[in-house]
C-alpha cells in the first residue's frame, strides 16, 4: 500500500510533552540540526475540559506562519490529533515551512480557556537541509 505523503530519509520527528492545554502551559524541543519545519502537532491524553485550547508554535521566539490551530473540546477525546501542515491537506491550518537552526528553541504555547488535556503529546517534523 503506498504512503499518502512520502517523507525522505532527511525528515526527523522530534517529541516532547505539555502538562496541559491550559493558558500559559507550553511544550518545548531543542532543534538538533538546520533545516526547515514542515508539520507540527498535538495529541491528546485525556480529554479537553471548560472550552477550546489554541496552539501556537514558534521557532526561536517568532510565532510560525500558519502554526496555529485548536485544539477543540467539544467531543474530545484521547489520541485526538490536531496539527498545522506544509503537505497535508487534512491538517487543522496550512503551515509555512520556517527555517530551523541547530538549538532553536520549538514551543508549543496553549492559550484559550481550555483546561486538561492531561499530558499532550507534541511533535514537530523536520526537513534537514
Amino acid at each position: 500500500m503506498p504512503l499518502p505523503y512520502p517523507h525522505p530519509l532527511n525528515d526527523d520527528q522530534l517529541t516532547t510533552t505539555a502538562a496541559s492545554v491550559a493558558t500559559g502551559v507550553s511544550g518545548v524541543i531543542r532543534a538538533p540540526f538546520k533545516g526547515r519545519l514542515i508539520a507540527a502537532g498535538t495529541m491528546l491524553g485525556s480529554t479537553v475540559a471548560t472550552a477550546d485550547a489554541t496552539c501556537t508554535v514558534s521557532v526561536a521566539g517568532t510565532a510560525v506562519t500558519g502554526g496555529s490551530f485548536v485544539v477543540t473540546q467539544s467531543g474530545s477525546a484521547i489520541g485526538d490529533h490536531d496539527y498545522a501542515s506544509s503537505y497535508d491537506t487534512s491538517a487543522n491550518s496550512v503551515l509555512t515551512p520556517t527555517v530551523v537552526n541547530e538549538n532553536d528553541l520549538i514551543r508549543f504555547a496553549f492559550t484559550g480557556s481550555g483546561t486538561g488535556g492531561g499530558n499532550v503529546h507534541c511533535y514537530a517534523v523536520i526537513r534537514a537541509g
